[in-house]
């Protein structure tokens, strides 16, 4: 110890005694809570995290940095503190308030999968109405559905040595202080800690140099303590890329970007060495694609639906395996028929990051990754980004664009970024809804015959979709080209305000089997398949598909379902990459309507003119390239980095917040190269280091504000 003891009253066995009990406090103080913070970095001990690689450098080094910044605060206190009973009775609070930060930082977990950071925190900026409630009942049921409650354990355990001891003998040991040795505790941390730090930066730049990666790996390997110390004080721990990167000039941001774009009339594909082009051909295109006489452009499929509306249509939380469980499948009826007269992708991944919705529209609107620990729509209003985007480009051919979601308007500040940095129109939200009589308290009567009404805080997707079918064929009428973008709000963690509400009845051989959550969430698809339907057929059996006008669906993202509830659904143990995968894969497809119509017995929707399935791997910042050559929009030299959604060119998928990557043959950890599902493939390090590049290439991008322009315009000077 740093000090020397003075005790009052002897040297009696009982004083003895209690010192004894003061020496074994004070080294479970430091012991419990340093090993507590494998809850956060461990996934054994917490199956919501996806961690790095564990190496005895990493431990050795987060061993330091957690037991320096305990030391630390323990030396400024006991300077004030010197009774042993206050100084137990300050450790033991400070055990219960780094015990309770645990469990919240592992309830961030369970919401976004990764560590938290201060970058991260914007996330918070969102109003809560609707959500906050059942969220905060979820997390707290995680204390007992997940045993969070062993997090406390420190504070347990030292509650308990503070009650058997005689706090009154404690209360007359007193301790006096060496100066001397007190400064050689100060020094003795300075040092622990620099080489704490030293370590992993040196580790950091080798492992997964990105600043979605850093606070995951921050916690492994430089310690939690330090770390959310390090940022709350506001040290610094972004990387600057572009110095990390040696891109000192536009032509160097050139050349490394130009390897990547794809607006080229001839490149060569990194993973299987053939030639492509920005101008698809059927002799590219996947062989079971079929395309109507009336469009057909002999063997080009570029442009074919040029001069046709759009409505883009941003379904929520959906997951493939919703299609893929025979069981939940079944209720999907309308949705099965829309996709047999669609084109559908089979293989499509969301690219999310902390910004998760607003993430997904990101990557669909200008073909770029998300940064993954940040949410660039709030990042806005301190970055004036510049970046090209799919409404930017249909208003320069006098499209109309609009935005359409039923929630509060500065919700992910869409109120700033829609008609800012996108370029829209015009953003149609809640408060438009409710000045135009829309009665949030009384819902929306969405079968008048039953009286039924769908009762939420937001505008109910029944009526999303009535009015962009009512505003659709407005623009129609008078003959003005439209692009619509129509957010739906559910199914949204944790699935409340379904109008059919909580219903057992529906999956009897799940009960007691799988969460409330999750059974709420598989509940829900009969809701989304109503809602399908009714952005073509209204409520009295009606057509309401816009005339001319192209559907483009995607998910934003997966449910979060993490549990174990997919083991019980697909009734087989799936590894932790597995389920991964499973969460990340979310449905999307492309339906041009004809005038010819197929019957499906109460109903008729439009026949297709493209249909097919895309089987390779497939995702949003490659819808947007899709739509710019389908629409053949006036990119001009402007870079662009996806692959064509039609096309047999592959690609691979990246997840931005977990860093996972998904390939046609595989699904793998960027954090853990060494973590692949099926067990029997392998990412090899080139293209382990192909990808990577890339990303850090997007972060340059979405990180410096109007940086996109600087490099499209380096391209066409030096490539042009």
């Amino acid at each position: 110890m740093v000090y020397t003891n003075e005790k009052k009253g002897g040297d009696n066995l009982e004083t003895k005694d209690q010192w004894r009990i003061y020496s074994i406090y004070i080294g479970s103080f430091f012991i419990l809570n340093i090993l507590n913070t494998y809850m956060l970095t461990v996934q054994g001990l917490n199956r919501y995290i996806a961690p790095f690689k564990h190496t005895i450098t990493g431990e050795l080094s987060a061993f330091l940095g957690n037991f320096s910044v305990l030391l630390l605060i323990s030396l400024l206190a006991f300077l004030v503190i010197k009774k042993a009973k206050a100084r137990m009775l300050f450790l033991l609070v400070l055990t219960f308030i780094l015990n309770f930060y645990i469990f919240w930082m592992g309830v961030f977990n369970l919401f976004f999968g990764t560590a938290f950071s201060i970058p991260a925190a914007t996330i918070f900026n969102n109003p809560s109405d609707g959500f906050a409630m059942g969220t905060f009942l979820n997390a707290l049921l995680e204390l007992v559905t997940y045993f969070r409650i062993i997090v406390f354990w420190p504070f347990i355990i030292l509650l308990t040595l503070y009650i058997l001891s005689n706090r009154k003998v404690l209360s007359e040991i007193r301790f006096k202080i060496s100066i001397r040795k007190y400064l050689s505790g100060i020094l003795l941390v300075m040092l622990m800690l620099f080489m704490s730090i030293f370590s992993y930066y040196e580790q950091y730049k080798t492992a997964l140099p990105l600043n979605s990666a850093k606070s995951t790996f921050a916690v492994q390997n430089l310690g939690v303590y330090p770390y959310y110390l390090g940022e709350f004080i506001g040290q610094p721990f972004d990387l600057d890329l572009q110095k990390f990167l040696d891109l000192e000039n536009e032509d160097d941001l050139a050349a490394a970007f130009q390897k990547y774009n794809k607006n080229q009339t001839s490149y060569v594909n990194y993973f299987d060495s053939l030639t492509y082009s920005n101008r698809l051909t059927m002799s590219q295109a996947v062989n079971n694609i079929y395309i109507d006489p009336t469009i057909a452009n002999g063997d080009s499929l570029h442009g074919i639906l040029e001069g046709r509306n759009m409505v883009l249509i941003h379904l929520e939380s959906l997951n493939s395996f919703l299609l893929q469980h025979e069981d939940i499948n079944e209720r999907l009826i309308f949705m099965n028929q829309l996709l047999s007269e669609s084109f559908v992708f089979n293989n499509f991944y969301n690219n999310v990051g902390m910004g998760v919705s607003s993430d997904g529209e990101l990557s669909v609107l200008t073909g770029l990754y998300p940064m993954g620990d940040r949410t660039l729509y709030w990042e806005y209003n301190n970055i004036e980004y510049q970046l090209n985007s799919i409404p930017d480009y249909f208003n320069q051919k006098g499209y109309h664009t609009e935005a359409i979601h039923g929630d509060n308007p500065t919700f992910y500040n869409r109120d700033q970024v829609y008609p800012e940095l996108f370029g829209f129109d015009n953003f149609y939200s809640l408060e438009d809804f409710v000045e135009e009589g829309y009665d949030v308290k009384e819902g929306y009567l969405y079968d008048e015959t039953n009286n039924l009404r769908h009762v939420s805080p937001w505008i109910s997707d029944y009526h999303l979709a009535d009015y962009t079918f009512e505003f659709g064929t407005s623009l129609v009428n008078n003959g003005t080209p439209f692009m619509l973008f129509s957010i739906t709000m559910m199914p949204h963690t944790p699935y409340e305000f379904d109008p059919n509400g909580f219903r057992t009845n529906v999956y009897p051989q799940y009960n007691n089997l799988i969460s409330g959550l999750t059974m709420r969430y598989i509940n829900y698809v009969d809701y989304v398949d109503d809602v399908l339907k009714r952005f073509f057929i209204s409520e009295t059996g009606t057509d309401q598909t816009l005339d001319n006008t192209v559907y483009v669906f995607y998910s934003d993202h997966g449910s979060g379902i993490k549990n174990g509830d997919l083991d019980v659904l697909f009734n087989r143990d799936l590894s932790v990459l597995e389920t991964r995968q499973m969460l990340q894969q979310v449905p999307a497809w492309i339906y041009v309507p004809g005038d010819e119509y197929v019957n499906f017995g109460d109903y008729q929707i439009r026949k297709g003119l493209i249909t097919g399935e895309q089987n390779l791997v497939r995702s949003q910042v490659d819808l947007y390239r899709t739509m710019i050559e389908l629409f053949n929009l006036p990119v001009m030299d402007n870079a662009y980095y996806g692959v064509h959604g039609m096309s047999t060119e592959p690609t691979f998928a990246l997840d931005n917040r977990l860093l996972d990557v998904a390939l046609d043959n595989y699904f793998a950890s960027m954090r853990n190269p060494e973590k692949v599902f099926p067990e029997s493939e392998v990412m090899s390090k080139s293209t382990y280091q192909y990808i990577l590049r890339f990303k850090q290439l997007s972060d340059i991008i979405v990180s410096k504000g109007d940086i996109q322009k600087t490099i499209d315009d380096a391209i066409l000077r030096i490539y042009g």
